[in-house]
């Protein structure tokens, strides 16, 4: 019988390789990979106890932390199916997560009750409540305390790569959010491409601050026990309290998305951190601009610095940069992954050659099941066998993808393309502008015409009109912000992207 790669056996594997190696760091402890398999097989035969079994959909929401790697552990050694919810969202947001979901259980962080009580009356799949941490709860179940006297799961279910292991739904950048199922082979793909293509080793402290129901994430944590690293959790994101844990910890690895790194860069007194032990950097979401990876190669002398490029239909993988290249390819991706492939393609999904703009197609292993409870997005989505990403993107004549920009973001105005990261390139490069996003609102002349949304670096100042001489005299007059509008933020999904619907949405 085929060995089947899933992630309770992943977890086995590790224990028997080094089962007093440090799994998880946390500020409430530190857990071996003997102690975050023993923790889960409690848990999972407390939820076994309660009728959890395999198929079944099981809402989850925490901060980082031991609780919920131990908690997704368990309920994947039960064949259940997790549903990570987004803990930045509202009560109205979660409950449509949760009712499209079928979840049928729900595990809470006591943090988490008061938004939870204001929709528990509205979800009628949900039967159980587990709650863990704070005061006891008479309609919720204590799952510390029942874990705490539990016997350890005896029987793990039977499990193929097949079968699903998460639902993750995507930030709604396009509208609602939609469910994406990975499958344990799906997961455990992502894992090897990881460990094959970016510089991640056994002996490495990897630092996790990207929430768990993000697929960055969720690929972070599974790549560490893939290879066997130890990951050190952040409850939530703090610049200064990273570069203390780089030096208390000893971190090795950290990959944030670029407007992340902005903030630790701008903390004063940077070279009073000891960051000797960093080896291996990594960046996403967006394009980073030249000075940001200079300034992070200073601050991390002894790191190399890669990109990667992906989205939660790919389990996060699609194409990584090189070390070696970030300086040399200064706007690239990279190649694609040691098990997929990429192609570029125009809207016949024909293909098209080195230097022209097409859409970002890709396939491997790693792409995800589908959408759940969406075929007709999936058929479309996944059409000829193929992830259509969505993006555009060119590959130079050395193989090199540069990703253009978001299909739906592309500008028409005046019967001209205009493709707004080029512009954004422009603006991010100005001495006093900290971030830009170009978005095109309706012109009753033109179509639409350009738009341009700016954060200044503190204390910094700026007209309209500067930020638009500015941009033409670097770019073709037609591509010029029409309109400048500051703001204090961006909004942003946790992955870091900014959220370009909710720009266009707020101001048409």
């Amino acid at each position: 019988m085929k060995l089947q790669v899933t992630l309770p056996y992943m977890l086995q594997k590790a224990v028997r390789n080094h089962p007093l190696r440090e799994a998880i760091v946390s500020e409430k402890g530190r857990w071996t990979y003997g102690d975050w398999r023993m923790n889960a097989r409690k848990r999972a035969a407390v939820l076994r106890a309660h009728g959890i079994g395999k198929g079944d959909h099981v809402a989850v929401i925490f901060l980082n932390g031991h609780e919920i790697l131990e908690t997704f552990m368990a309920l994947m050694m039960l064949g259940a199916v997790i549903v990570p919810l987004n803990v930045r969202l509202s009560s109205g947001e979660l409950r449509y997560i949760l009712d499209h979901s079928d979840a049928t259980n729900l595990v809470l962080s006591h943090e988490f009750e008061a938004v939870i009580r204001e929709i528990k009356g509205d979800l009628p799949r949900v039967r159980r409540y587990f709650k863990s941490g704070g005061e006891p709860a008479a309609d919720m179940l204590d799952f510390e305390a029942e874990t705490s006297a539990a016997e350890p799961l005896a029987e793990e279910a039977d499990l193929s790569e097949e079968d699903p292991a998460c639902i993750l739904y995507t930030a709604g950048t396009t509208g609602r959010p939609k469910g994406v199922v990975l499958s344990h082979g799906n997961c455990a793909w992502a894992a090897v491409n990881i460990a094959v293509n970016i510089d991640l080793k056994p002996d490495y402290r990897v630092l996790l601050v990207f929430p768990l129901y993000h697929a960055a994430a969720f690929l972070i944590v599974i790549s560490n026990l893939f290879v066997g690293c130890t990951t050190v959790s952040m409850r939530a994101f703090d610049p200064k309290r990273v570069m203390e844990l780089v030096a208390e910890e000893k971190i090795s690895r950290m990959t944030f998305p670029p407007t992340v790194w902005n903030f630790i860069l701008q903390l004063p007194d940077l070279e009073s951190y000891d960051t000797s032990s960093v080896r291996s950097l990594s960046s996403g979401a967006e394009a980073m601009p030249l000075e940001t990876k200079k300034r992070l190669l200073k601050l991390f002398p002894n790191a190399k610095l890669g990109e990667t490029y992906g989205m939660t239909e790919s389990a996060a993988t699609i194409t990584t940069l090189d070390p070696d290249q970030v300086l040399r390819k200064m706007a690239s991706v990279g190649k694609a992954f040691v098990t997929t492939q990429v192609r570029l393609v125009d809207d016949e999904d024909r293909d098209i050659p080195p230097g022209r703009v097409g859409e970002v197609i890709s396939r491997g292993p790693n792409v995800m099941v589908g959408y759940y409870k969406d075929p007709e997005a999936t058929a479309e989505t996944l059409r000829g066998g193929w992830l259509h990403t969505g993006d555009l993107g060119r590959v130079d004549e050395e193989g090199f993808l540069y990703i253009v920009d978001r299909k739906k973001d592309m500008i028409i105005t005046g019967g001209e393309n205009i493709f707004p990261r080029e512009i954004e390139e422009v603006l991010y490069a100005h001495p006093k502008i900290l971030e830009a996003a170009v978005i095109g609102l309706p012109d009753p002349q033109w179509g639409e015409r350009v738009h341009a949304v700016v954060v200044l670096k503190e204390g910094q100042q700026m007209t309209e009109e500067e930020v638009i001489d500015y941009c033409k005299a670097n770019l073709a007059s037609f591509k010029k912000p029409k309109s400048v509008e500051f703001v204090d933020l961006l909004p942003r999904s946790a992955a870091g992207k900014v959220l370009k619907r909710v720009l266009r949405d707020e101001r048409t």
